[in-house]
């Protein structure tokens, strides 16, 4: 397809980027997930077994005495593993989170600088080479009719014409490719690798 008349002006890109790509949210979602863990986590560090139950202790020199009995167990052996566990998983998914984003806006950048200095080249392909090269091998064709000028120069000024031609599709083609990188780098790609971490700190 020709040219558009105008490239695409995104001065937000890396914003668009960023709230729209599949693997910051994917980063995202893991660093939600693992903050939620981590907050069952230090519930589950202070809160242990509850034992609730009534007591009665009676003999035959006092009254009898009724009451209630609270037990719990204390984690002597945990230390807070598990909480300590938690806090490490939701350390590296914030981390990935922000390594995600940092990649995003550095392949959005990137790739809408690469697609706008290709529309910049092709469009001075079609509107300044190929013409100037139809303009001059017409110039020579006259001169060649006025016996100025042999038929080896009009061919070469020919060839000329024909590689200015297959430079600008060639730019128009990289044109068009570079857009479709800057559509993919604007969606990116779903990872599943920030979800693959630990299941649950929890189950340890």
């Amino acid at each position: 397809p020709d040219l558009p008349a105008q490239a695409k002006d995104l001065p937000d890109v890396e914003r668009t980027a960023l709230a729209q790509r599949l693997d910051v949210q994917s980063a995202r979602l893991a660093a939600q997930q693992s903050a939620a863990q981590l907050g069952l986590a230090r519930t589950s560090r202070w809160v242990g077994d509850l034992e609730l139950g009534i007591e009665r202790n009676s003999s035959n020199e006092a009254p009898t005495q009724r009451g209630w009995e609270l037990g719990f167990t204390l984690p002597l052996f945990d230390g807070g593993a598990v909480a300590t566990q938690a806090q490490h998983v939701q350390r590296q998914a914030l981390l990935r989170a922000e390594q995600t984003a940092i990649d995003a806006r550095s392949e959005v950048r990137e790739a809408y600088g690469a697609y706008r200095t290709a529309y910049d080249i092709a469009r001075h392909h079609r509107d300044e080479i190929v013409p100037l090269r139809k303009r001059v091998l017409d110039e020579n064709v006259l001169r060649y009719n006025g016996m100025l000028i042999g038929v080896f120069e009009l061919l070469a000024d020919a060839r000329l014409q024909i590689a200015s031609i297959n430079a600008a599709i060639d730019a128009q083609r990289d044109f068009w490719l570079a857009e479709a990188d800057l559509d993919m780098a604007l969606i990116g790609k779903p990872s599943m690798s920030p979800m693959a971490g630990p299941s649950n700190p929890m189950s340890a």
